[in-house]
């Protein structure tokens, strides 16, 4: 039996909760609506709150915090048939219980812990080099173009930094972020075909400062392109002020100088 969801984290677990009504072990597929087979049986699953929580609070009671917390960065990677790996990591998860995680040997742990390393990495590195640009209505937008599905991660550290503030983290690869109105954060979608924004007369005389400075401060007998690729790989580029001659950080395609 084939499964398909919406392509939601809480989609995957709830159509992993609706094969066991046949057995986990007979489910052959699980995939994202669009990517559904013509040939097989398939049955799209509703997404629900309520199952989804039902196996992430069994994964926590018997496995451990740390197996939940793998198994949702993991999906976040976005990898190729990532849901198969992680019903198998589920299975085996179930198999093993408190012993889950010491069985590294196993490819299905093995897989999912290094995507969900991947997706941590991620998240660690764009919070240091996010770039929050203030647009004239006092709204601290910042745009970015991340590998893995990190925003949703990365909200909350800035709830904590900027709680006082209103401000939006925009996915502009998935056409999606997140927005904080100084009392709570939502997924926002937003269209491909979204209008530019224009930043405030203060955020761009900032950003003349700092490119100054950022300019003053280098010393080009230390210039080492390969080190400073390692902690800013050139794929985040075009979204670092510092590196953008455009207004708004995003807006250079080839982030070159």
């Amino acid at each position: 039996m084939n499964y398909t969801y919406d392509g939601t984290f809480f989609g995957f677990l709830s159509a992993v909760f609706d094969g066991w009504q046949d057995g986990v072990n007979q489910i052959e597929e699980i995939m994202p609506q669009e990517e559904s087979s013509l040939f097989g049986d398939t049955v799209h699953t509703i997404t629900d709150d309520r199952k989804a929580y039902r196996i992430l609070q069994a994964l926590q009671q018997q496995c451990g915090g740390k197996t939940s917390h793998f198994l949702y960065y993991a999906f976040l990677a976005e990898m190729p048939h990532r849901e198969i790996w992680l019903l198998r990591y589920l299975r085996l998860a179930f198999q093993y219980r408190q012993e889950f995680l010491y069985h590294l040997s196993d490819e299905p742990l093995w897989t999912v812990r290094q995507w969900a390393r991947k997706t941590g990495n991620e998240r660690h590195s764009l919070l240091g080099l996010l770039r929050f640009q203030e647009l004239p209505t006092g709204l601290l937008y910042s745009r970015l173009k991340p590998t893995c599905c990190v925003v949703p991660l990365m909200a909350p550290h800035f709830v904590r930094r900027l709680h006082h503030e209103e401000w939006m983290i925009h996915d502009a690869g998935r056409h999606m972020g997140v927005y904080y109105d100084r009392h709570h954060a939502v997924i926002v979608e937003v269209p491909a075909a979204a209008p530019s924004v224009a930043i405030s007369t203060d955020e761009a005389a900032m950003q003349r400062l700092w490119k100054q400075y950022y300019r003053t401060i280098a010393i080009e007998a230390r210039r080492n392109e390969n080190l400073r690729r390692q902690f800013m790989p050139k794929k985040y580029w075009p979204y670092l002020i510092e590196l953008n001659p455009s207004g708004i950080a995003g807006d250079n395609k080839t982030g070159k100088r």
